[in-house]
């Protein structure tokens, strides 16, 4: 039974979880940690109608996770978003500033100390000077240093003035699965702690380790916290899609130079997207249990939809999000659209679109469409699933 709580126009789902438990390692006894119940934020929605808030995508992880290689990448296919990127490197010299490749005017540089503490203010400050520029860009970036912890991180994008002007939209942690069991205990618990607090964790340099130690850093995380969704990377070649939402339901040809050197599927699997779309206005909770059943590996979606709330005598509009393991709803005070419409993004083969159409028309009054046809993102399975 799905469970949602109503706050401040929000409908919160609880966290969707895998069934069964996550097999214990000799390097898994460890505290568990509780999933983030931080809501999520909604930037812009599918029809262009959302809210003036300017989305912003974390990048967190231990020291030497390949950050800075993945930001290097997002900011060469960086999809339709024009990007403002925030540096944080804990230390006097930012090295990292130097090895991001970005326009100086796009490019904060915020160093000698941790956004998470230290130079909090910093962040926020360097938060208000992209807010002074809302038409150059449309999404924020900011890599933290890595020994930031997130929960300092996202304390200052609930503070005022800048809760007003930017929405965190995913936190995304890297973990070294050629190191960090090789980490001292402290360092390993901040890495644990840096994942536990994310959406969505990738496992960077699993092609430099054997099959055994990718599973062992699986075991090892997700007995801290079995919600936890783990994604395996090679050389940061992640779509864009998957860190900042879908944009669009038409495919987009892709050329060898956007996919990163002409990287393609010979080593890399394919995962894909799907559209759903339906007329009538479905019940809240019929959506949340419509949530709660999509496939546990699901990794990004976003919709508008119309919803029939209880209390109101009209449907409502309402955007979707889900990223990682959560997933929510926020409801606005306008009338529905006449069409709502879901876009989903998981591994290829586990989006039954027969099913999800299915379960979508057995809601009271769904009249769906077919799916459109699946967009391709080029990304690499795990070897433990």
């Amino acid at each position: 039974m799905a469970r949602v709580a109503v706050h401040s126009g929000r409908l919160l789902f609880s966290g969707r979880t895998r069934g069964g438990s996550a097999p214990a390692s000799r390097k898994a006894q460890r505290q568990r940690r509780a999933p983030c119940e931080r809501p999520l934020h909604h930037d812009l929605s599918l029809d262009g109608a959302g809210s003036v808030m300017l989305p912003t995508t974390i990048i967190c992880g231990f020291l030497g996770s390949g950050k800075t290689t993945l930001i290097n990448y997002l900011l060469r296919h960086p999809g339709s978003e024009r990007l403002a990127v925030l540096v944080n490197d804990f230390g006097a010299i930012n090295i990292d500033q130097d090895l991001i490749k970005v326009e100086t005017e796009n490019r904060i540089e915020l160093n000698n100390g941790c956004v998470c503490c230290s130079i909090r203010d910093d962040l926020a400050s360097g938060l208000v000077s992209v807010s002074r520029l809302p038409d150059k860009f449309t999404r924020v970036l900011l890599e933290c240093s890595g020994v930031s912890h997130p929960a300092g991180v996202l304390r200052v994008f609930e503070s005022d003035p800048i809760r007003s002007s930017f929405c965190v939209d995913g936190v995304f942690c890297l973990i070294d699965t050629s190191n960090v069991l090789d980490l001292d205990y402290q360092s390993t618990e901040l890495a644990i702690d840096q994942a536990a607090m994310s959406d969505l964790v990738l496992l960077t340099k699993t092609d430099l380790v054997p099959q055994t130690v990718q599973c062992e850093v699986r075991e090892m995380l997700q007995a801290a916290q079995r919600s936890m969704k783990l994604l395996d990377v090679v050389d940061a070649q992640l779509a864009p899609e998957i860190l900042f939402g879908p944009r669009d339901h038409a495919p987009r040809s892709r050329t060898g130079a956007e996919q990163g050197g002409g990287a393609g599927p010979s080593h890399s699997e394919l995962y894909e997207s799907a559209s759903f779309h339906w007329t009538s206005p479905l019940a809240a909770d019929a959506f949340a249990r419509l949530t709660q059943a999509l496939p546990p590996r699901v990794l990004r979606g976003k919709g508008v939809l119309s919803l029939e709330v209880d209390g109101e005598q009209r449907p409502l509009r309402a955007v979707f999000q889900l990223v990682g393991k959560r997933s929510s709803l926020d409801v606005e005070e306008t009338e529905g659209p006449e069409t709502s419409q879901i876009v989903l993004i998981a591994r290829r083969g586990e989006l039954d679109r027969s099913a999800i159409n299915a379960a979508i028309q057995a809601c009271p009054g769904a009249r769906s469409a077919p799916p459109l046809a699946p967009r391709r993102a080029l990304l690499r399975p795990s070897v433990c699933d």
